[in-house]
C-alpha cells in the first residue's frame, strides 16, 4: 500500500493537515521539535486507515478529536499492490457517532459503515492494525526484539492459525473432560435405575402368548356362540315351518283341489331341502327328516301322476278350444290328430254349403229330366198317330202343317230313334238327380252330426275349465264323464292306483295318520335341539363373560409391562448414548491431543524455517547498516538475536555489543519481519512509517541508516522517518516541517532544501 494523499480536519493537534500529493517513492521526513506534531501524521495516518491509534484505546476515541472541537473528519487516497487507488474516508464525533466509507477515488462509496470498510480495507491492502502496528508503523518506542509470541510475529510467521487451533483443541479438550465426567455420573445413575427396575425380557413375551391363547379361545367360543344362535334360529324356524306345514296338511280338507295339494307339497320340499343332512346336522334329526324326505318324494310322484293326466285335459281343453273356434290360431287342416282338426264352426259351414250346393244340383236335374220324357212321349205318339192312324183328321192337318213349314219328312225309324234317345236321357238325369237326392240326405245327417259333436265338445271343454282348482274328487268325476275314452281310462287307474291315497278317504285318513306321526317325531327333535342350544348359549354367554374379564386384567398386565419394558428400552438407549457420548468425548480428546502434537511440531518447523527467513533477509540489510561489521545473524525460537562479529570471529550477544549498534542490528531485524510480511501476503510496493527511528544514533549512524534505508528493499518504496533534526548531508523527495505553536497543515517542500533554497509549497 502507498500513500497518495492525505487531508484531516480536527484531528489530534491538527485543525487542518493536508498532503498532496505524496510521492510514491522515496524518503518522506517529518522535521520538528517534540509536540510539533510530527506523530500526529502518522496517527493520523493509522486512524484513517483503521479507525483507531496507537496511543489511544479504542474506548478514548473522542481524543481524537481536536481539543475544543466537536467532530472530525479525514480522508486518505491510496495505491493497493495491483496499482488500484482508493480512497477512505472517516468521520466522528464528540457523541461517539462514527462512519467510515471506502472507495475508488472520484466514485460513489463501494460500502459504507465501520466494520464493513475494515473487511474490505484488509481485502485491498493484505493487513489489519496489528499487522501494520508490528511492522510498517514503528511508533516512539525503543528498538528492541520483538516479542516471538505477539499476534503480528506470529501472523507474520504463520503459525497465528495453528497456534489458535491448538489453543482452540486444548480449550475444547478443558471442556471434554467435565462432560466425560458427567456423562458417567448419569450412566452409573441409569445402570442403577435399570437394576432397580428388575426387568424380566421374556416375560412380556410369555404375557402376550397368554392372551394370544386366550383371545384363541374367546374366538372360538364367539364363533360357537354365533353357531349355536344360528342353530337355535334355524332350528325353531325349521320347527315352526313343520308345524305349519303339518297345521297345514291336516287342515286340507277332502275337497283340496289339486293346486292346494301341489303347494302344501312345495312347502314340504322346501322343508325337506332346510332338513337336508349335514356335516353339523344333529343325528336326531336325521331319521325323521329322512322318513319325511321319503314320504315327500312318494307324495311328489303321486302329484306328478295326477298333474301328468291334468295336463293332458288342459292340453285336451286347449284343443277343444280350438276346434270350438275360441283361440284366435286354429290347428292347421289335414292333420291326422281329430284333436287338430279345423274348428267346428268351418266344418259346419262347409257342409252347409255342400248341402246347398248339393240341394240346387238336384233340383236342376229333375227340370231337365221332366221335358226330355215329355218330348219323348211326344215323339213315340206322333210316330203312332204318322204311322197307325194317317186317316185320323188330326195326322192329316199335322202332315199338312209340316209341309206347309218345308219339312218334307215322313214317318219312319228315326222318330222313334228319338224318342228312344229322349227317353234314355230324361231317365239318365231322373237318375242323378235322384242320386243328388241321396247325398244331400248325406250331408244332412252329417251337418246334424257335426253340430252334435260340437255341442258335445262344448260340454268337454267346459267340464275341462279350473280343474287344478276344483276338489280333487270333482276334478276326477269331470276327467271321467269326458267323451275321450283315453282319458278316461287314465283317470280310472289313478282312481286305484297312484292317486287312490289322495283321493279315497279311508286312504287319505291313513296317509295323514302317517304324515302326523313323522312330524310329530321331527318336532320333538327339533324342539330337543333348539332347548340343548338355548343352554349351550348360556354357557357360552357366561363363559364369555368370563374370558372377556381375564383378557381385561392380562391386557392390564401387559400394557404395565410393556410400560416397563418401554422404560427398560428407554433407559437401554439412554445408556448407550451415553456410552457413546464418552467414546465421542473420549475419541475428540484423543484427536485433538493428537492435533495439538502435530500441530506443536508444525509450528516448531515454521518457526524455524521463519526464524531462518528472517535471519536471511535480515543479512542483506545488517553489513549495511554496520558497515559491514556484523554480516550475520543468529536467531532461536524466542527471536532472540547473537551476531556474527568480522572481528572476533564469533557470535556475540546483544549485550556485548554497543547500544547503537544494537538498535543498528534490531533496525535490521524489524526491517526483515516486515519484508518478511510483504512477501507472505502484499506482494507489492509498500509504505513504512518510522517514528524517531534514530533516537539514540549519533549522527553518524543516522546519515548512514538513512542512506541504507531506500536501498534495504525495492519493496519499501516510500519510507517516513520522523525526527526533531537530520543530518545536513540527508536527502529527502519530500520534507514535511512541524512545529509546536502551529496547528494548521505543515511546511511541505520537495527534494534538498539546499536545492530549494526556501520552505517548499504548503499543503
Amino acid at each position: 500500500m502507498i500513500i497518495n494523499r492525505l487531508k484531516a480536519e480536527n484531528v489530534l493537534k491538527y485543525a487542518r493537515l493536508e498532503l498532496d500529493p505524496v510521492p510514491a517513492a522515496g524518503l518522506i521526513a517529518i522535521i520538528g521539535d517534540n509536540e510539533s506534531g510530527k506523530s500526529s501524521i502518522g496517527e493520523s495516518i493509522c486512524f484513517a486507515l483503521f479507525g483507531r491509534t496507537f496511543s489511544l484505546n479504542t474506548g478514548d476515541l473522542d481524543k481524537v478529536i481536536r481539543w475544543g472541537e466537536s467532530r472530525c473528519s479525514i480522508r486518505l487516497d491510496f495505491t493497493t499492490p495491483d496499482y488500484q487507488r482508493y480512497q477512505v474516508a472517516r468521520f466522528l464525533d464528540e457523541l461517539g457517532n462514527h462512519s467510515a466509507s471506502i472507495s475508488r477515488v472520484g466514485e460513489e462509496p463501494l460500502v459504507r459503515g465501520v466494520e464493513e470498510t475494515a473487511a474490505i480495507l484488509k481485502e485491498l491492502i493484505g493487513f489489519g492494525y496489528t499487522e501494520f502496528i508490528e511492522s510498517f508503523y514503528l511508533a516512539q518506542r525503543e528498538i528492541t526484539t520483538p516479542h516471538p509470541h505477539s499476534f503480528a510475529v506470529r501472523a507474520m510467521a504463520g503459525v497465528d492459525i495453528l497456534e489458535k487451533v491448538a489453543a482452540s483443541c486444548r480449550e475444547e479438550i478443558a471442556a471434554d473432560y467435565p462432560k466425560v465426567d458427567e456423562a458417567e455420573i448419569q450412566k452409573a445413575e441409569i445402570s442403577s435405575q435399570i437394576e432397580a427396575l428388575s426387568f424380566d425380557p421374556a416375560l412380556l413375551d410369555d404375557l402376550e402368548r397368554e392372551q394370544v391363547f386366550r383371545e384363541m379361545a374367546l374366538e372360538a367360543d364367539r364363533e360357537d356362540l354365533s353357531r349355536i344362535k344360528d342353530l337355535r334360529v334355524k332350528t325353531t324356524s325349521t320347527l315352526d315351518t313343520v308345524r305349519d306345514w303339518s297345521q297345514g296338511w291336516l287342515s286340507l280338507s277332502a275337497n283340496a283341489s289339486l293346486r292346494e295339494r301341489r303347494a302344501n307339497a312345495a312347502r314340504l320340499d322346501s322343508l325337506i331341502a332346510d332338513l337336508e343332512p349335514g356335516p353339523g346336522q344333529d343325528p336326531r334329526t336325521a331319521e325323521p327328516s329322512g322318513t319325511l324326505a321319503a314320504f315327500a318324494a312318494d307324495l311328489r310322484q303321486r302329484l306328478v301322476a295326477l298333474e301328468g293326466l291334468f295336463a293332458q285335459g288342459a292340453a285336451l281343453r286347449q284343443a277343444l278350444s280350438s276346434r270350438l273356434g275360441l283361440e284366435q290360431s286354429p290347428p292347421a287342416l289335414g292333420t291326422g290328430n281329430p284333436m287338430l282338426m279345423p274348428p267346428f264352426a268351418e266344418q259346419v259351414e262347409a257342409m252347409d254349403q255342400r248341402e246347398e250346393i248339393s240341394s240346387i244340383r238336384r233340383n236342376r236335374l229333375r227340370l231337365i229330366s221332366l221335358p226330355l220324357l215329355l218330348l219323348a212321349v211326344l215323339a213315340e205318339g206322333l210316330w203312332i198317330l204318322l204311322t197307325h192312324f194317317t186317316d185320323l183328321p188330326p195326322a192329316r192337318t199335322l202332315v199338312t202343317w209340316l209341309q206347309d213349314l218345308g219339312m218334307a219328312l215322313a214317318p219312319g225309324p228315326w222318330l222313334t230313334l228319338a224318342a228312344a234317345v229322349m227317353a234314355s236321357a230324361g231317365l239318365l238325369v231322373l237318375v242323378l238327380a235322384a242320386r243328388s237326392g241321396t247325398k244331400l240326405k248325406w250331408l244332412r245327417q252329417e251337418s246334424q252330426r257335426l253340430r252334435d259333436a260340437w255341442s258335445a265338445a262344448s260340454e268337454d271343454h267346459d267340464r275341462l275349465d279350473g280343474l287344478e282348482a276344483l276338489p280333487l274328487a270333482d276334478a276326477m268325476g269331470r276327467l271321467k264323464g269326458l267323451r275321450h275314452a283315453d282319458l278316461v281310462r287314465q283317470a280310472e287307474a289313478l282312481e286305484v292306483g297312484p292317486g287312490r291315497p289322495l283321493l279315497d278317504p279311508t286312504a287319505r285318513l291313513e296317509m295323514e295318520a302317517r304324515c302326523q306321526d313323522l312330524t310329530k317325531g321331527l318336532v320333538q327333535s327339533l324342539a330337543a335341539i333348539a332347548g340343548e342350544a338355548a343352554g349351550e348359549i348360556e354357557r357360552l354367554h357366561e363363559s364369555l363373560r368370563e374370558q372377556t374379564g381375564a383378557i381385561a386384567r392380562a391386557l392390564g398386565l401387559i400394557e404395565r409391562e410393556r410400560e416397563r419394558q418401554r422404560r427398560y428400552q428407554d433407559l437401554l438407549g439412554i445408556l448407550a448414548a451415553l456410552q457413546a457420548r464418552i467414546d465421542a468425548l473420549a475419541h475428540r480428546i484423543r484427536v485433538r491431543e493428537l492435533a495439538i502434537d502435530l500441530l506443536g511440531g508444525a509450528i516448531h518447523y515454521i518457526s524455524q524455517r521463519f526464524n531462518t527467513e528472517i535471519r536471511n533477509l535480515a543479512a542483506d540489510s545488517l553489513p549495511r547498516f554496520t558497515k559491514g561489521r556484523y554480516e550475520h545473524l543468529q536467531i532461536d525460537e524466542n527471536l532472540k538475536v547473537k551476531a556474527f562479529s568480522n572481528e572476533k570471529r564469533n557470535f556475540m550477544d546483544l549485550d556485548e555489543i554497543s547500544s547503537g549498534t544494537q538498535r543498528q542490528i534490531m533496525l535490521a531485524v524489524r526491517l526483515a519481519l516486515s519484508q518478511k510480511l510483504v512477501n507472505s501476503v502484499i506482494q507489492g510496493p509498500q509504505m513504512l512509517f518510522l517514528d524517531e527511528p534514530f533516537a539514540f544514533f549519533d549522527e553518524d549512524r543516522t546519515a548512514s541508516s538513512l542512506a541504507v534505508l531506500p536501498q534495504i528493499s525495492r519493496d519499501f518504496t516510500q519510507i517516513w522517518v520522523t525526527s526533531q533534526t537530520f543530518p545536513a548531508q540527508s536527502r529527502f523527495d519530500l520534507t514535511i516541517e512541524c512545529r509546536a505553536a502551529n496547528s494548521d497543515s505543515p511546511r511541505v517542500w520537495h527534494g534538498a532544501r539546499e536545492e530549494k533554497g526556501k520552505p517548499g509549497q504548503s499543503g
